[in-house]
């Protein structure tokens, strides 16, 4: 039997060699498996990586929008009892009509005031008296009466303590309030 297992071994290595290519080959073997191979051709170069650009943002995309502006002026006092201004309000007055010249559109509106001396109703035409007398005087320096609205309003709003003399000179005022529309450049979004 130990005969046997050359033989077969031996015959085994030449089916493994007839059938795949094995690695003994006898020379009267006509299997190509050793012939050289075909030459591949190389592959094709990889194509360059693209070239980024660096990421910019866009420009924003601006808008108009129209913007209103309230104005307040102060400054004008009066004495108890009066509405007659005096000659240290026309600095004030001024300015209100210089702004009045470079704003034609702007209403102006013209607010009186009163301390709380007296009864209502008395304060009240007394505030709304103030109130006619700037606007008076605006109108001599030149600004259109259609241009302003006067009202009174008594004693109600005020800015100081009635308790002293002081406080009652700041509550005795005109102030002018108006509002601008201007327009602004904003970003959309």
């Amino acid at each position: 039997m130990t005969k046997k297992y050359p033989l077969i071994l031996s015959l085994a290595l030449s089916v493994l060699a007839l059938a795949g290519c094995a690695p003994v080959h006898y020379k009267h073997c006509n299997l190509t498996c050793f012939a050289k191979p075909k030459p591949v051709p190389p592959a094709p170069a990889p194509a360059p990586a693209p070239v980024l650009k660096p990421l910019v943002a866009p420009a924003p995309i601006m808008k108009t929008i129209l913007v209103s502006k309230p104005i307040t002026i102060r400054g004008i006092n009066f004495a108890t009892g009066s509405y007659r201004l005096d000659s240290s309000d026309d600095e004030v007055v001024r300015r209100v009509a210089e702004f009045a010249s470079k704003h034609p559109e702007a209403l102006l509106e013209i607010k009186g005031y009163c301390s709380h001396t007296g009864s209502y109703e008395y304060n009240l035409k007394l505030s709304q008296q103030r109130a006619e007398a700037v606007a008076q005087r605006l109108q001599q320096m030149g600004v259109p009466a259609s241009s302003m609205i006067t009202k009174g309003y008594s004693w109600n709003d005020p800015v100081a303590s009635n308790r002293t003399v002081q406080g009652r000179y700041l509550n005795q005022r005109v102030t002018i309030d108006s509002t601008l529309q201007e327009t602004k450049q904003v970003s959309e979004g």
